[in-house]
């Protein structure tokens, strides 16, 4: 038996590692409403029973959003980008799900609580946004994120794109500009807070 567990830890069989309390202490420090989830491979899976960073996150059905702490903070920290622009209501369409990248092998990170998916967001000015509808491809550059929008939806999308972006909180921050399995929703997905030293990074997000 303790060969087998020995022989599990070499290969990275074990649980996930154990839940960081300095985690928990910044979904604290940031007025996060929480509980302990336990999800399959999520390191620290929290369930959010409120409101992350002032903005509140819809589900698609009546399954709670279930996420790795990391994401949590990230998002939390965020959500003064959200209201920046107008909006107060995120509607995400994936979570916490345990699959492969779109034509490989490798897990996703949404099968750690690592990332989401977002394809709509609303605001008491701006009204519905639908990223498959409202981002305009193409704009932007090195030296001007944003670019020219053509409207006002366009503009709201790119410019929080660009913050979130260069955020430091996220390590992925993908759009319709990044190809077209991400062409009606932004995938945000967060580094694991065993690689965070900080709640920000200095790098900018791949994007």
């Amino acid at each position: 038996m303790r060969r087998a567990l020995c022989l599990a830890t070499i290969l990275g069989l074990g649980a996930p590692a154990a839940a960081d309390d300095r985690c928990h202490d910044e979904l604290a420090a940031r007025g996060v409403s929480w509980k302990p989830a336990r999800r399959s491979g999520v390191a620290d899976a929290v369930e959010i029973r409120g409101p992350l960073g002032g903005v509140a996150w819809t589900p698609p059905g009546r399954e709670p959003l279930v996420i790795d702490c990391s994401l949590a903070v990230s998002l939390a920290e965020a959500g003064r980008m959200f209201r920046a622009v107008g909006i107060t209501e995120a509607r995400w369409s994936s979570g916490y799900s345990v699959r492969n990248v779109r034509g490989t092998d490798h897990r996703s990170k949404h099968s750690f609580g690592l990332a989401v998916d977002l394809p709509r967001l609303v605001g008491p000015d701006v009204g519905a946004l639908a990223v498959a509808a409202d981002f305009e491809p193409g704009l932007g550059d090195a030296v001007d994120c944003v670019g020219q929008p053509m409207t006002q939806g366009g503009a709201v999308l790119k410019v929080l794109q660009c913050q979130l972006v260069r955020s430091g909180l996220f390590y992925l921050v993908l759009s319709p500009d990044y190809d077209d399995a991400h062409h009606d929703h932004f995938h945000l997905e967060a580094r694991p807070w065993s690689q965070r030293p900080q709640v920000t990074d200095a790098r900018q997000a791949i994007h």
